[in-house]
């Protein structure tokens, strides 16, 4: 569904506390992922501490999705746990709300 993220005018990106090589082995298990992945590796999980997904007992990332606007606004945040799954249809969806 990338196209269609597209052309919601939304730039999607994985970030993770992974290191770049466990992103490169993940990325290649799929045979290549079509969005950059960000390391939130250094100093570790900076990035999801400050949207409020990191897991301090467990030393890891809700897997959450943040939508954030063209003027660095967090318009939307949802966390499925560390094993849950997305509805990409769903955040499409909202993507759209933001961007239409």
């Amino acid at each position: 569904m990338i196209d269609q993220f597209k052309a919601a005018d939304t730039q999607v990106l994985g970030v993770s506390i992974d290191s770049k090589y466990s992103h490169d082995n993940w990325a290649n298990s799929l045979g290549g992922v079509s969005y950059p992945l960000l390391q939130d590796f250094h100093p570790k999980g900076a990035m999801a501490q400050a949207y409020g997904a990191y897991l301090d007992e467990a030393g890891i990332t809700d897997r959450a999705t943040v939508i954030v606007d063209k003027q660095g606004v967090v318009q939307y945040s949802v966390g499925v746990g560390p094993g849950g799954e997305r509805d990409i249809a769903e955040l499409l969806a909202e993507c759209q709300k933001v961007n239409g």
